[in-house]
């Protein structure tokens, strides 16, 4: 019996590993599987789920990077705060 090593990487879906690379195995063939987990920062986890979540079409991520946005300061406005109104006419 002989081996080739083929190397690729993957990503675990339920329970089945998609291989990121086409690679030509035979249906039923036996393969050995080292597994190796990546460890990924809290904020490549957040971007990807940012990115599958806006794919499914449930938020809109911003395209302006945070750097471009600039605080503004809130302006006086005369009369009752704004959520003192909305209870009242909800009364």
């Amino acid at each position: 019996m002989t081996a080739e090593t083929i190397e690729t990487t993957g990503v675990v879906k339920g329970n089945t590993i998609v291989l990121e690379d086409d690679v030509p195995l035979p249906e039923g063939a036996r393969v050995a599987l080292t597994v190796a987990l990546e460890e990924r920062s809290a904020e490549e986890r957040r971007e990807e789920l940012y990115a599958r979540l806006e794919a499914q079409g449930l938020i809109s991520v911003p395209k302006t990077p945070p750097e471009r946005i600039r605080e503004t300061t809130p302006i006086e406005v005369k009369g009752k705060p704004l959520s003192e109104i909305i209870i009242e006419e909800r009364r």
